[in-house]
């Protein structure tokens, strides 16, 4: 039984989802919207609020983990300079998950598009 369990596993080891997810975060702060699968995009948009709200309250230690982390100067610069100043007046919900009527070719598993409000 899962009760009580937070993480969603995806099939996948721990560093696996681990970058995984990142990889996927990497992408989102880049192109401002992803098409994945269900289960995917509802770990990622728990896993970004997350990052965001982190990068909000940034200080030069947190800053210098999201550039290990992130995939690409790009994603880093992009983030801090364009995408922390846009949510600075939030206090959540900084990403969307919208379902996709059409399941994926090949496995057939249901896809949503993630993208930031």
């Amino acid at each position: 039984m899962r009760h009580r369990k937070k993480v969603k596993k995806m099939g996948r080891t721990a560093s696996h989802r681990k970058a995984t997810l990142n990889n996927l975060f990497t992408a989102l702060i880049v192109e401002e919207s992803v098409i994945t699968t269900e289960a995917k995009a509802k770990a990622l948009k728990q896993y970004a609020d997350r990052m965001i709200s982190r990068a909000l309250r940034a200080n030069l230690n947190t800053k210098r983990k999201f550039r290990s982390n992130l995939g690409t100067k790009e994603a880093y610069y992009k983030l801090f300079e364009t995408i922390v100043p846009q949510y600075q007046d939030r206090k959540g919900g900084y990403v969307r998950v919208i379902k996709m009527g059409l399941p994926k070719r090949g496995d057939g598993a249901p896809q949503s598009i993630i993208e930031l409000v």
